[in-house]
């Protein structure tokens, strides 16, 4: 008698010692086909396209005109919870949280003046954790001056910004999120934020 698939999938799955197969050779040959099978079924999963080919593919598709726009709420803000200063930072460093859709944004504002970083991350309020392919404009009294790609993290990091009244606008496939940042002249009486 020979083997069923069922017995076969077990002498696969080491659940069966059954040595049948040794003296048959159809039976022998149908487990080395289940056996390939078997293995090319449980080798490593497909794997994502590299971000850079997905932001490029993201890129060929220019906003439409009426997009979906959201605006990021302010959950968080340690200027104005001045009991949690340096909680989430250093004391002379700002820091937002601002959410929309599924994700929130994780902002620090630090530095003087004339050398001002804007560092953030966007991470997704779901088990994927980071938001990787996205755009992050850095706009200043509306009008875009910086422009940041993600990094793997769903990190994004501008320079010497300006102080004034500042924004994000941050542009995902299907969404475009603005998070005001404030007007960060009248946040901090060193003009530090």
């Amino acid at each position: 008698m020979h083997l069923s698939l069922e017995a076969i999938i077990d002498l696969l799955d080491g659940r069966s010692d059954e040595t049948h197969a040794d003296q048959c050779p159809e039976c022998r040959g149908r487990v080395e086909e289940w056996r390939m099978l078997h293995s090319r079924l449980h080798t490593s999963h497909l794997t994502d396209a590299p971000i850079a080919v997905l932001r490029a593919a993201y890129g060929i598709v220019a906003p439409r005109p009426g997009a979906v726009q959201v605006l990021a709420s302010l959950i968080f803000d340690s200027f104005s919870q001045p009991a949690f200063a340096g909680a989430r930072g250093t004391e002379d460093s700002r820091q937002l949280v601002l959410r929309a859709a599924e994700f929130d944004v994780h902002v620090r504002i630090s530095g003087k003046p004339d050398n001002r970083q804007i560092t953030g991350q966007i991470m997704a309020r779901t088990e994927n954790g980071f938001i990787d392919v996205a755009r992050v404009h850095l706009l200043h009294n509306g009008e875009p001056i910086q422009t940041s790609e993600l990094g793997p993290l769903g990190e994004f990091e501008f320079q010497n910004t300006p102080v004034g009244l500042l924004s994000l606008q941050i542009d995902l496939p299907n969404l475009t999120v603005i998070a005001a940042l404030g007007n960060e002249k009248s946040s901090n009486k060193d003009g530090v934020s």
